[in-house]
């Protein structure tokens, strides 16, 4: 009797060792778990950073060549017209006069 006593105490000794066991490696489990989860958050804010960063400087560079664009169709526009003035400004104004006048 004391032998089957023995055997029972042993088995529940091993079975709670193997249950601590199982708890620690889960434990341990859980946090590389979470250790790998929060170095692939930080992995992709990382680049998803870069990638903004990278958008915002092609984006810069596309609205600067733009503005460059306009502001020199906006010069070439300005020129035509007052050559257009220079050509014809005394013609309009003779024009006006005259039709103000009869």
């Amino acid at each position: 009797m004391k032998d089957l006593l023995k055997k029972i105490i042993e088995m529940d000794e091993r079975a709670r060792k193997a249950e601590e066991e199982a708890k620690a490696e889960k434990l341990k489990s859980e946090a590389e778990i979470e250790e790998l989860r929060n170095k692939i958050y930080n992995d992709y804010i990382v680049r998803a950073k870069d990638r903004v960063e990278k958008n915002i400087a092609v984006d810069k560079a596309n609205a600067e060549k733009k503005i460059a664009e306009y502001s020199a169709a906006a010069e070439k526009a300005k020129h035509d017209m007052s050559a257009i003035y220079y050509a014809n400004g005394d013609k309009w104004v003779d024009k006006i006069v005259s039709r103000v006048l009869s």
